[in-house]
């Protein structure tokens, strides 16, 4: 084999070059002027460019643009069409917006929005400004933005160390990096604080008070860094694609692949854009993952918060979010690590050293053949202590009565049974109440015991003195079996119970997918999708399907509100082929989760789910399952026959 031989990209590298050209054709052009802190005339550029392509005679208009108060900025609107803003009042508060539905309607070649990471006013129908633009986009109109590089979510916690501002507004690195063209604004520091001294940058009166904060030269060094290294990474990443869209042959990278170990921590989220980081600097795919173990049913509501956030910032980031159930993280982590060709794995520096050994250290020892990096998270604030968990008076009152029933029965019976046999008598109620009550109960089930059959059945009676110290020994060995019983127990109802869930669901989708293919209808398919996904969640549910060039609700279950609103969320998702509604970015505030129902190459309808505690039901596992009970029916709806 020859060495071009060796260098020439894969067959299936071209086939996702040319799939991606093709969307591409249909979508709009993203421009981002990009700068290292405001002031350096990102919205200028922007608006002196849209006045030049306004003069070649293309459609050009104004979406939103902030001009801080700038003469010299405002006076490049003239001229423009200026689409009007939204406003919409918020306790109290007037919100000017850009109205998106307005441009939409406009259809203009080119639309300008600046501050792509605007958070935008509660109500609207996206959280964030960027996913305002991506609709533009995906409607192929071509938007010019702005954005700094503080911005731009992998890089937050490094902002924050390197200026102590933290910033809230972000937008995800995989978003940015799909932009067609990047102009970086640059200024040297010297010149952008003059002009903050002058106020050309924010008011006078807050100038000062910028600088002492935020625009110290030693800051605005750093960031200008690194706005220079991201868009010459851009532009190192277009000249790859370039290379493998014109066969050019390589050398291509070998594959990396890179895991990042979730937990329920203050630092996840740091930890999540660290591997990131890494995996765009490799230019690997990256996985996140988060083992479920016994434990996580005693997640505070702030842990459950922490985990949540962490995981959609790996969605949002580009990761791959993975949810498996296990009892020992480390060695889970280590399985599908193996199992997957994972070249890399990223956890959390170990915060203390014991002698019990940490859980970087079990996966280290686990997988010698995958490299791992070592992140040490830095929080704001005091990370809060382990709160003891809440005991519950009753099982305690229970352990204690079936120990004192148990003690009765081995008391009355004494002479037949004999010492080895009431011992295996009084270990009974601590078996069962491992088994039903869990650890602590169980514990003190034992304990209980001890001192009643030290009391009744040894010498001398009725006392807690111990005659012969191999009983005392006894009794130790008695608890720490008890001790190891009640772990094994509680483990084992815990698998019971994941084992009972996964059996469930995945009989439950086994019949569905079964089912499915013997349906000769549209309707069958709808009221089986209904039935099954009932069997699994309880939930309220209605299917939309379009019928001549309108949503309609075709299928649904009697409690499932429809009304206006929510076939307008409807009809936006199946425009759209995006997810809305409650538990997402867009329009949050919905009384439903709204998932499309996508084939390949198809949107066949849309699919509602309500729950009661969406919290809890809307985890990364259960998307999962939502999401390929839409994918079932819509592949048979479309070997049925349906249209879109």
């Amino acid at each position: 084999m020859t060495d071009t031989e060796e260098n020439r990209p894969e067959p299936e590298s071209l086939l996702e070059i040319a799939r991606q050209e093709e969307t591409a054709k249909k979508r709009g052009k993203l421009t981002v002027y990009f700068g290292a802190a405001p002031g350096v005339g990102k919205t200028y550029s922007m608006l002196s460019d849209a006045r030049v392509r306004k003069k070649e005679g293309i459609d050009v208009v104004v979406g939103y643009a902030e001009t801080h108060g700038r003469a010299e900025t405002e006076s490049l609107l003239e001229g423009l069409e200026i689409i009007p803003l939204r406003v919409t009042e918020y306790k109290g508060v007037r919100l000017s917006e850009m109205d998106l539905d307005a441009v939409l309607a406009r259809r203009p070649k080119i639309v300008l929005v600046d501050e792509l990471a605007h958070t935008n006013a509660p109500n609207s129908r996206h959280s964030k400004r960027y996913q305002d633009v991506e609709e533009l986009l995906n409607a192929g109109i071509d938007v010019y933005s702005t954005l700094n590089v503080q911005h731009l979510e992998s890089l937050n916690d490094i902002v924050f160390r390197i200026t102590g501002v933290r910033v809230s507004e972000t937008i995800p690195d995989t978003f940015f990096q799909l932009a067609d063209e990047i102009k970086l604004v640059d200024l040297p520091f010297e010149e952008l604080l003059k002009r903050l001294k002058e106020g050309k940058v924010y008011a006078k009166d807050m100038a000062e008070n910028a600088v002492k904060r935020f625009f110290k030269p030693g800051n605005l060094l750093a960031l200008r860094e690194m706005s220079l290294r991201l868009v010459a990474g851009n532009v190192d990443e277009k000249m790859l694609q370039y290379m493998r869209a014109h066969a050019i042959a390589g050398p291509w990278s070998a594959t990396e692949r890179v895991l990042v170990g979730v937990l329920a921590s203050p630092y996840a989220e740091q930890l999540v854009r660290s591997a990131f980081r890494i995996a765009s600097e490799l230019n690997a795919e990256w996985i996140a993952i988060y083992v479920e173990t016994a434990k996580h049913a005693q997640l505070s509501e702030k842990e459950q918060e922490w985990l949540k956030n962490a995981l959609d910032l790996a969605e949002k980031l580009g990761g791959h979010v993975v949810w498996i159930k296990g009892d020992d993280v480390a060695e889970e982590i280590a399985r599908y690590a193996q199992s997957h060709n994972v070249t890399k794995i990223v956890m959390g520096k170990p915060r203390r050293f014991g002698l019990y050994p940490s859980l970087a250290r079990k996966i280290m020892v686990r997988t010698r053949d995958i490299d791992i990096f070592l992140f040490a998270g830095k929080s704001e604030q005091p990370v809060p202590s382990k709160k003891i968990g809440i005991i519950k008076p009753l099982n305690y009152i229970i352990s204690a009565l079936a120990v004192i029933l148990g003690s009765l029965f081995g008391f009355l019976f004494s002479k037949i049974l004999g010492e080895i046999n009431l011992l295996f008598l009084m270990l009974l109620p601590v078996v069962i109440i491992a088994i039903f009550l869990g650890r602590g109960p169980s514990i003190f089930a034992a304990i209980l015991s001890v001192l009643i059959f030290d009391f009744l059945f040894i010498p001398p009676y009725f006392t807690f003195a111990v005659s012969d110290v191999r009983y005392f020994l006894s009794y130790l060995m008695f608890i720490a079996f008890a001790f190891v019983i009640s772990n094994l127990a509680s483990n084992l109802q815990y698998k019971v119970q994941q084992l009972q869930q996964s059996e469930s669901r995945t009989t439950t989708l086994y019949e569905l997918s079964q089912n499915l293919v013997t349906t000769r209808s549209i309707e069958q398919v709808l009221h089986l999708m209904i039935r099954h996904t009932r069997q699994i969640f309880p939930c309220e549910m209605a299917i939309f399907l379009p019928e001549n060039g309108q949503v309609s609700v075709r299928a649904s279950t009697d409690g499932f509100q429809v009304n206006p609103k929510e076939l307008g969320i409807a009809t936006w998702v199946l425009n759209n082929g995006e997810p809305a509604g409650m538990g997402t970015d867009t329009l949050p505030e919905a009384w439903a989760y709204y998932l499309p129902m996508k084939t390949t190459e198809t949107l066949k309808g849309v699919v509602g789910f309500h729950f009661d505690n969406p919290r809890q039901v809307l985890t990364p596992e259960n998307k999962i399952v939502f999401d390929t009970i839409a994918r079932l029916g819509a592949l048979a709806i479309e070997r049925i026959g349906g249209k879109e």
